[in-house]
């Protein structure tokens, strides 16, 4: 009798892998999730040799990481000596039991801290410890002082690219203890937002309650084709900063915390915050020795974007015929042909303030992009500047860009990768997985991949694209491998996505607000859509770009 041969998949026998897909009917989305990124093989990307030899040793990753956020031209007292004069001690109190306690019961599956409270505790005992709770809170915010385990972070490797090489290609997320968030996220909601003047970050669009890479998209590509109206080209700067969250220089910025309209005992909590900070790093379940740092503002920490905003929010271009464009530290610069400011001279500028500001230019990565009009034989492209690489193309905020804003560099890259995940959602109906499921990772993996900031560059679709991207989605949904009531029509998920954009930034407190034009109420016609003058549009490129696109649409 010939010898039974059992098939495996990841080192599991088929039928009992099958079984586990088969039960993921009522599975979370972490579930789903681990399934996908097993690919049904069991292989792990962040498991891979090259990763685990690098992090084999945690006390050298730490050291590695820590040495980033350390400099010798540091002293404790002397930022010490910068805190606020306060009044004799009072009562205030600054928060209330019965304020925190849905916060706590409303706590989301996080890690904990250095103090491994875990935040089902929080959560199932959230009447029990509010009042106890909110008495620690309010000790600290009436004092200024951070309590000192607060100031112990665990570090998390996390992999900037596909595949490290390095230790340079991991980023350190800080987890803080779970306590610790919370208030560092009461200070920025009560505090630390409204106090930054909203004039300083109106080119920012990370970090804030209505922002995002799609608005900061949005904004670019308008600047760009506005500029173009009255020029044959425009220049972009894409500036890299090294190391911009960890290389923050506490000293410059509590400077700048100086002069924001907040409460003394606010402003030295966040010293203490910022001050006698540690850290230890974690690899699977081993940790290293701490560490002491004295720069960078915690990434990971609830505190941390905020104070980047106002680390950057004195960054700007020296004449308003340029535009500068930031999410977190991606700053991005415009300067159109007939600027009075040229783009050696606004980089001169951005290098001034890189260097009052201890933050350092990654040449090697700094690249410039022109921009222009659809006649390229018309257009004459400027020589590059500071031996800075021109690109004919770019990847910004996750989207390819090329000169003449042809996006079909970007449409080819999607599909590529969206090849590949259908590949894996084959394996994973292959193994089992209920059809509902498979659904749900479809979107999650495909739609969310494919129409991405779509309202920022699908106005820009040409036909064949578009025929691209919905003859891609109808054979999934032929293949079985989604719903089959899936939407398959590019230009219908366009405008279901400029509508809901474009209903939002109505409000006045949104990002985009600012780009939309004067409101002109029309007696006595038919209502309409919107109550905005209408732009005059000379040329496609103008007319394809999301606001004029909604304001002739949405009419």
């Amino acid at each position: 009798m010939k010898p039974q041969i059992v098939p495996y998949v990841g080192g599991v026998p088929l039928k009992t892998h099958t079984n586990r897909m088969a039960n993921l009917a009522d599975a979370s989305p972490k579930d789903l999730w681990a399934a996908a990124r097993n690919g049904g093989n069991g292989c792990n990307r962040s498991g891979s040799y090259v990763t685990q030899r690098l992090l084999s040793n945690p006390d050298l990753v730490n050291e590695f990481f820590s040495a980033i956020s350390t400099t010798n031209a540091y002293n404790d007292a002397t930022v010490w000596t910068l805190r606020a004069e306060l009044e004799q001690y009072s009562s205030q109190t600054y928060v209330n039991g019965y304020e925190l306690e849905p916060v706590l019961r409303r706590l989301k599956n996080t890690a904990p801290g250095c103090d491994e409270i875990p935040f089902w505790v929080y959560r199932n005992c959230s009447f029990e410890l509010a009042d106890v709770i909110a008495d620690i809170f309010n000790c600290s915010f009436r004092t200024g002082m951070v309590p000192v385990s607060w100031l112990m972070a665990i570090v998390t490797p996390v992999p900037k690219v596909s595949h490290p090489v390095s230790l340079s290609d991991f980023r350190p997320i800080s987890v803080t203890p779970i306590l610790s968030r919370i208030a560092e996220k009461l200070i920025v909601k009560q505090w630390l937002r409204p106090s930054i003047p909203v004039d300083s970050t109106v080119d920012q669009y990370a970090f804030k309650p209505t922002g995002s890479t799609t608005c900061a998209l949005v904004s670019l590509i308008h600047d760009i084709v506005h500029m173009l109206e009255n020029n044959s080209y425009v220049r972009c700067l894409m500036v890299d900063f090294s190391k911009a969250f960890d290389t923050v220089d506490h000293m410059i910025l509590i400077r700048k915390l100086q002069a924001l309209n907040m409460p003394p005992n606010v402003y030295n909590w966040i010293i203490s915050f910022l001050t006698g900070r540690a850290q230890r790093c974690k690899v699977q379940d081993t940790l290293s020795k701490a560490i002491g740092i004295n720069l960078s503002i915690v990434q990971g920490s609830g505190i941390g974007p905020s104070l980047y905003i106002i680390m950057e929010s004195d960054l700007h271009p020296k004449s308003r015929d340029n535009k500068l464009m930031k999410y977190a530290d991606d700053t991005n610069l415009l300067v159109p042909e007939t600027s009075n400011c040229t783009l050696s001279e606004e980089f001169g500028h951005i290098k001034d303030w890189a260097l009052a500001n201890k933050m350092v230019i990654n040449m090697s990565k700094t690249k410039e992009l022109v921009f222009y009009r659809p006649h390229p034989s018309r257009s004459h492209i400027p020589l590059a500047v500071d031996n800075i690489e021109q690109v004919k193309i770019a990847r910004l905020l996750g989207v390819i860009f090329s000169g003449n804003l042809n996006f079909d560099e970007h449409v080819t890259f999607v599909l590529s990768i969206c090849s590949q995940r259908l590949y894996l959602i084959k394996l994973l109906r292959s193994q089992g997985m209920p059809e509902s499921k498979l659904h749900v990772i479809f979107v999650a993996l495909i739609i969310s991949r494919i129409f991405y900031a779509l309202s920022a560059w699908g106005g820009f679709l040409n036909s064949q694209q578009i025929n691209r991207i919905d003859v891609f989605l109808r054979k999934a949904r032929r293949f079985g491998l989604c719903s089959p009531t899936c939407l398959c029509d590019v230009s219908e998920y366009l405008r279901l996505a400029d509508s809901r954009l474009f209903n939002r930034i109505q409000n006045s407190s949104h990002c985009l607000a600012h780009l939309l034009p004067p409101e002109k109420h029309h007696l006595g016609l038919r209502p309409r859509g919107h109550s905005y003058t209408l732009p005059i549009c000379p040329n496609k490129l103008c007319k394809s770009s999301f606001i004029p696109r909604c304001l002739f649409c949405f009419l």
